[in-house]
């Protein structure tokens, strides 16, 4: 019985951190739980979860709910998963690093369209410390859906 709860905690594991990190919002470090994108990226590209997908694309318009911006995250989530499924050249589940060169591409890639849509200084400084927490945060939360995945 003990072994069976903690398999379905296994599972259920990407599905809870996703909400949790969307929900625990704090200004300057996770503004309107954009950590939530780590486990996104991670579940969805670098080790597949079952089921997974429209989850992230629910939480992904959440967050731009919450950020007000006008489908961002979930356009660009859409298409590099549409992007990613499509072609074979690039195997993301194969990448070093638990994939933060990818994650580094995707994110700087959404962060420079928000600080190009308006270009001001306190926009630039803005985007620029997201892009670091969230380069920063990648590790240590990847680390933790690998360890509390495996068996």
């Amino acid at each position: 019985m003990k072994q069976q709860i903690i398999k379905y905690l296994q599972i259920l594991f990407p599905f809870i951190i996703t909400v949790a990190l969307w929900r625990l919002s704090v200004p300057w470090i996770n503004p309107v739980g954009i950590l939530a994108i780590i486990p996104i990226f991670y579940c969805s590209f670098i080790r597949p979860v079952h089921y997974f997908v429209p989850f992230a694309i629910l939480i992904c318009f959440l967050i731009d709910y919450k950020f007000n911006t006008v489908l961002m995250w979930t356009t660009c989530y859409c298409a590099f998963y549409a992007i990613m499924n499509i072609q074979s050249f690039i195997d993301l589940t194969h990448t070093n690093k638990s994939g933060i060169y990818a994650f580094m591409g995707f994110v700087g890639t959404i962060v420079s369209m928000i600080i190009l849509s308006n270009l001001t200084l306190m926009n630039l400084v803005s985007g620029t410390i997201m892009f670091l927490i969230l380069t920063i945060m990648y590790i240590p939360i990847t680390t933790t859906i690998q360890v509390v995945k495996d068996d």
